[in-house]
């Protein structure tokens, strides 16, 4: 207990330096919470398991004359052998599985155990004979020192030693050498806590420790920091979220005792509610958000896509030339959209294929419900919009639909709507709907080769997508013109198709992932195309500033009403940031910036591409060379935008 108490402490203290002394003890306390019986019970095993064992007594055994223990030189060259080879052969196996059969789950999970289990029995089978071989070897060298008149260095507390600084050696070598640089985006900075909890536990338990007068200490100081944790979520809320948010360790023990959403709505909505401007509408709203919609396959841009629902709005609104995604995939963009921040600002934790955005935020349909709104949501999926999946992304929505077929999703948002425009009186409405057909063009299976066939499957994907969206807009056709909602139709991002090598998404910026529509109609919004540089993290303050409310302060976006609306002339230097975050699937390092007609990207590794998209929109010639000064302008910017991601949103 002593060891484990004092292991929570000087771990929960790493992870919560750079915290504030209020944080830093909850922080310490939350993490005594999920790690404190871990590190007891863990350690009462081990005790247990030595004890048992008896491997004093064991090594005792393989001492031989004149003290030198060969045989146990043998069974750690052994175990770290063992260990290397069972290690290499797991990976082949996965490997070899995932050529053959796409790593299917199922498989893996029945061949995998049959791959441990016959490396297990050959290393068995030959551990004997492997042991004494290198016995051997070490007792001959042994002998030539000790005839020399030298003592043995075969002795077992010097093997123990050397044998474990040798294992340990081996493998920070493999981990730094090998295996991290190829984990790609996975993140291991989360395992330094643990270990140092590990370590300091395992220091604990030695003999010379002072239990009693350290056991008061930490022991003290640690029920002190659970009960302070503990309280902290009573009285002060607010930091339990913002824990949740910044320590990864004390915030999963926020998840493991507390509901963060429940946490959250104690939160009053009235704490969100925008400042109306005075005189000032406020008109339904209609946000289709349709996965992987790439711009250039779409009637408005010149695509061939039958799509008569959003070639209709193109005709009757206003057609942004230029809109950029914020980032390549959908659990970047979507929360960069509907919260107002640039992608590489947006904090919380991949769960699945979504991202649980961090509770701090406040969310495009939570900014209108309490400005009045009723709002409500038909989403695909679960994954992302599901209570199970708790990312967040639906907070605000007092009406959630989620159904992964679109067709029936359409038909669920169609019947909803029809129901409400029968009654009366009614609040304003906000409806934001998320298409998924475009994401599954391929249905499973390999992108075809040939670029046609490639073009037919996903423009096919996108007249269904282009239904769902008739369904949407159909039940609003009985109003007057001055009484029809603001219908939006964007995307999270585009699909490279083959473009530069790529045949889906969440691989590079180039216009084919990036490049989204971005349509607008209703009242007041005149028939225009716009050629200014937008970027889709301006949606939540053009949307709350349509809606009738002063667009929010302090927000990386910025509201396109003016614009939209005929107020102000289109600028030719408007501006765009995007960004690949690292994570589970994306290896990230790369970022984009783009200004009126010019576009900068970046990787971290020094790579460096301009592009004039208006002049050459399938980015084939690289122009960075012949334009070193828009170079340095654009990339002057860009670090700007990445040197932002230091600074918190919640500052």
């Amino acid at each position: 207990m002593v060891a484990a108490c004092a292991s929570v402490l000087i771990a929960g203290l790493v992870e919560g330096l750079s915290a504030g002394v209020a944080e830093t003890v909850a922080t310490v306390g939350f993490f005594a919470v999920l790690a404190l019986p871990v590190l007891f019970v863990g350690g009462l095993v081990v005790r247990g398991l030595l004890t048992a064992w008896q491997p004093r007594t064991l090594i005792d055994r393989l001492v031989e004359e004149g003290g030198g223990a060969p045989r146990l030189v043998g069974w750690f060259a052994l175990f770290a052998l063992a260990c290397g080879v069972l290690a290499v052969a797991m990976f082949c196996g996965t490997w070899m599985l995932a050529d053959g059969n796409e790593l299917h789950a199922m498989t893996v999970s029945f061949v995998a155990p049959v791959i441990a289990i016959a490396c297990a029995v050959v290393l068995l089978a030959i551990s004997r004979p492997a042991v004494a071989a290198i016995a051997h070897l070490a007792r001959k060298l042994d002998q030539g020192r000790r005839r020399r008149g030298r003592s043995t260095l075969l002795r077992p507390r010097a093997i123990v030693l050397v044998g474990s600084i040798t294992i340990a050696l081996i493998t920070a070598v493999a981990w730094f050498g090998f295996v991290k640089p190829r984990l790609g985006p996975f993140d291991t900075s989360i395992v330094y806590a643990p270990l140092l909890a590990l370590v300091i536990a395992i220091a604990g338990h030695h003999p010379r420790f002072h239990r009693r007068l350290v056991g008061a200490i930490t022991g003290g100081l640690a029920l002190s920091t659970i009960a302070v944790a503990l309280i902290v979520r009573i009285t002060w809320p607010s930091l339990a979220i913002e824990i949740w948010g910044d320590r990864p360790l004390a915030g999963a023990a926020v998840d493991a005792l507390y509901d963060i959403d429940e946490i959250r709505a104690d939160i009053s909505l009235a704490e969100f509610r925008p400042v109306g401007r005075p005189g000032a509408a406020h008109p339904d709203i209609v946000l289709v958000t349709i996965d992987s919609l790439r711009a250039t396959q779409t009637p408005p841009y010149g695509g061939h896509a039958v799509m008569p629902a959003l070639a209709g709005l193109g005709e009757r609104g206003t057609v942004f030339d230029w809109a950029f995604a914020p980032s390549n995939v959908t659990r970047r963009s979507i929360p960069s959209m509907v919260i107002g921040y640039a992608p590489n600002r947006i904090r919380g934790r991949v769960v699945g294929w979504a991202l649980r955005v961090d509770p701090r935020f406040v969310l495009l349909p939570e900014r209108l419900a309490a400005g009045g709104y009723e709002t409500a949501g038909f989403m695909c999926c679960a994954g992302f919009w599901g209570p199970e999946a708790r990312t967040g992304l639906g907070r605000g929505l007092q009406h959630v639909e989620i159904e992964h077929d679109g067709k029936q999703l359409g038909e669920a948002a169609r019947a909803w709507i029809d129901a409400r425009e029968m009654t009366t009186p009614r609040r304003p409405l906000f409806v934001w709907v998320h298409v998924l057909e475009p994401h599954n063009w391929t249905h499973g299976g390999n992108a075809p080769n040939n670029r046609e066939t490639r073009e037919q499957l996903y423009n096919r994907a996108l007249s269904q997508a282009d239904a769902i969206l008739a369904d949407v807009i159909r039940p609003f056709a009985r109003r007057a013109p001055e009484q029809a909602p603001i219908m939006i139709v964007t995307a999270d991002h585009g699909e490279a198709l083959g473009d530069h090598g790529q045949p889906f998404h969440s691989t590079d910026l180039y216009n084919s992932q990036l490049r989204v529509p971005f349509v607008i109609m209703g009242p007041g919004i005149p028939v225009a195309r716009i050629s200014e540089t937008v970027s889709l993290t301006d949606l939540t303050p053009t949307i709350v500033e349509l809606a009738g409310f002063q667009a929010p302060a302090k927000l990386d976006g910025r509201s396109l009403a003016d614009v939209i609306t005929g107020k102000r002339a289109s600028h030719e230097t408007g501006t765009a940031f995007a960004a690949m975050i690292k994570d589970r699937s994306n290896p990230g390092g790369i970022s984009a910036f783009v200004k009126g007609k010019w576009k900068l990207i970046a990787s971290e590794t020094g790579g460096t591409e301009l592009y004039d998209v208006h002049a050459d929109p399938d980015e084939r010639t690289n122009v960075a060379a012949q334009h070193p000064d828009l170079v340095h302008e654009l990339g002057t910017l860009l670090e700007a935008k990445l040197s932002a991601s230091r600074v918190s949103p919640f500052d």
